[in-house]
């Protein structure tokens, strides 16, 4: 058997970094018909637009001040969009086994970011994976599935981790950077219904820094439940038709 999560290693060029690692198969197959406009970051099933993201509905209560500063420091080639642009394909294509050429001034996270121990020996279930809720019309996606490898475990019997990952700019930032509860709630929902033979173990926020990075882990009905709560309190803005 392969040793997933073996890092070949960091081949460094002039201005770019290419990162890459043994192949690993994907376990989940896509859910069929459901697609995302990756510009507007709107989901389509069946051929029908969905009515939201999770994204909208945990992002529901910020403040316009909070709104406006995520927007003052979103754009341009150093804010958030593009950082977490490029450290999540980084991750993608770590975890996929596919090299992954990208700029050197994302080493600092990208160095600190793979040397996390879950991100060693696993077995890959899913990345970048699409899920819908057709009741509520909501459509979301997580950022990564896997099993963790142990010695003497069999295959298909270790901690099943569910993902996200969230990228700060300083590296005090990944001390005060709060877990994505809600978030990996409804898609932890999602997956229960739509894979219900996956058992989650642990729901994970992956917080990525220069020179640091913090695995945050939670109980998965602790996430479920701040998601019902979440959409409890957006259902209740809903207007009225």
């Amino acid at each position: 058997m392969d040793q997933f999560g073996h890092q070949e290693g960091v081949a460094s060029g002039p201005n770019h970094a290419k990162v890459g690692q043994p192949c690993k198969p994907l376990l989940l197959d896509p859910i069929p018909e459901l697609t995302l406009d990756h510009d507007s970051h709107r989901y389509t099933y069946k051929g029908q637009l969905l009515a939201r993201s999770v994204s909208e509905v945990v992002g529901h209560n910020l403040t316009p001040e909070q709104r406006a500063g995520m927007e003052r420091y979103k754009h341009g080639p150093d804010g958030w969009a593009a950082r977490g642009t490029a450290i999540h394909k980084v991750l993608e294509h770590h975890l996929k086994g596919e090299p992954c050429v990208m700029d050197d001034k994302w080493s600092p996270w990208v160095d600190a970011l793979l040397d996390e121990s879950i991100f060693g020996r696993f077995r890959l279930l899913a990345c970048e994976f699409l899920l819908v809720d057709e009741r509520r019309s909501i459509g979301g996606s997580f950022d990564f599935l896997i099993e963790l490898e142990e010695l003497g475990v069999p295959q298909g019997k270790g901690l099943i981790l569910l993902g996200d990952l969230k990228t700060v700019s300083h590296k005090t930032g990944v001390g005060r950077r709060k877990p994505a509860t809600a978030q990996l709630g409804a898609y932890l929902s999602m997956l229960k219904r739509l894979r219900p033979k996956v058992q989650v173990s642990q729901c994970v926020t992956v917080v990525s820094g220069p020179e640091r990075c913090k695995v945050i882990r939670e109980d998965p009905e602790d996430c479920h439940a701040a998601w019902e709560e979440a959409w409890s309190c957006y259902n209740l803005d809903l207007p009225e038709f």
